[in-house]
């Protein structure tokens, strides 16, 4: 999605899984794509568990021995509206699919800049993180 207009309608409804996927896959990971860096980009509903849920997957990254500098979990739940939500219930649970996305990409489109803003925070987390990294190349043997 860009990050120098709001997308439209049509732009969020596209995407894939948006509003597609089936309430029993919550907890499935989704391979969105890649960033500039090359970085895969994985998305994960994880409705009211997403706290113990993410702790799980650390867990268990750990425990297969995925070095935590590998990866980066975000949690984006914090910033999907009232609306966003209802219009999720609508589709989903009273299979009201045309209402519901109609309200969910109003409430996404009114949260944009603040998911535009999330992303660059990530990024730029992640480049400070390679940067920091490269410096340690440098110096070691």
């Amino acid at each position: 999605m860009p990050d120098y207009r709001l997308p439209s309608y049509e732009e969020f409804t596209t995407l894939p899984y948006y509003d597609r996927t089936d309430p029993n896959q919550v907890g499935d990971p989704y391979l969105m794509g890649c960033d500039e860096h090359g970085n895969k980009i994985y998305f994960m509903g994880l409705w009211s568990q997403r706290q113990n849920l993410m702790v799980s997957m650390q867990s268990l990254l750990d425990a297969a021995g995925v070095e935590r500098s590998q990866y980066f979990l975000q949690d984006a739940f914090p910033l999907i509206n009232f609306s966003t939500k209802i219009g999720g219930l609508l589709s989903k649970r009273y299979r009201l699919t045309s209402l519901g996305r109609k309200i969910t990409v109003w409430g996404m489109r009114r949260q944009y800049w603040r998911f535009v803003e999330m992303v660059t925070e990530v990024k730029n987390k992640l480049d400070s993180n390679r940067d920091f990294d490269r410096q340690l190349r440098i110096r070691t043997p």
